[in-house]
Parts: structure tokens; C-alpha cells; sequence
């Protein structure tokens, strides 16, 4: 079933599959956790479970380092297969080159830190300056 399938970026090399099972505990049955090398790769059950976890997980901590968790694209190579979306398909087309959040990283997370940018025009915006950083 297409779509089951979490991609975990910057995952912290301490991370075990045991941390990762503990991390996704409440989003539904788990297939197999695949980790490696910084991400990993966690396959869920049902397709609305790997939404969920998605939407509710990215951003936040494991293992102390705040990682990526996203839907994982096509075992089939680049351009995946017939409606498996992957990242040459018209589904994703401008996928990359959205900076401004939106699904692509969940909802925004509140840290205590703070970056201060100085001496910028009085004509930039702020999604130019969140774009540069």
C-alpha cells in the first residue's frame, strides 16, 4: 500500500530502533523500522497513521537533535511509478521550491532560540529573510 511509508531526516546517530519505535508510539501498528546513517525510514500499517505522524511529529526532538519527518517517496527509483508521486511527477512540481513551510515541515515549533539579523533594508520582507537564512 503506497503512502505508509515516514521518511526521518537528521536522525541523530545515537538513535536505535527502539528510541524510534518509543518516538511513533501512539500513531498506529508499525511494519518495519529501516534506520540508517543520519534517516531512516518507518512504515506504518495504515496510510492515515503515516499522516498523522507527519503532520504531528515534524519539528520535534529525538534523541536531541529535532528531526525531518516526511512521507517517503518511491522505492522505484527517481520518478516512481504510475501515480506513486514521485519527485519528477506534476504532484510534487514546485515542491522543492517552496520555503515558506506549509506541509512540507508541519506546524512551526517554539524554541527559546532567537536569531537577530541586522542592518537590512527597510524594503525586505520577512519571508525574503527566513528564505536567506
Amino acid at each position: 500500500m503506497s503512502g505508509c511509508r515516514v521518511f526521518i531526516g537528521r536522525l541523530s546517530p545515537h538513535a536505535r530502533e527502539r528510541d524510534v519505535e518509543k518516538f511513533f508510539k501512539g500513531y498506529g501498528r508499525i511494519r518495519e523500522i529501516n534506520l540508517k546513517n543520519g534517516f531512516g525510514f518507518v512504515e506504518f500499517d495504515d496510510y492515515r497513521d503515516a499522516d498523522d505522524a507527519v503532520y504531528e511529529l515534524n519539528g520535534k526532538e529525538l534523541c536531541s537533535e529535532r528531526v525531518t519527518i516526511e512521507h517517503a517517496r518511491s522505492r522505484r527509483g527517481r520518478g516512481g511509478g504510475p501515480g506513486m508521486g514521485g519527485r519528477f511527477s506534476p504532484r510534487f512540481r514546485g515542491y522543492r521550491q517552496s520555503r515558506s513551510g506549509g506541509s512540507r515541515y508541519g506546524p512551526p515549533v517554539r524554541t527559546e532560540h532567537r536569531i537577530i539579523v541586522e542592518n537590512l533594508s527597510s524594503r525586505i520582507s520577512w519571508q525574503l529573510c527566513s528564505g536567506i537564512l
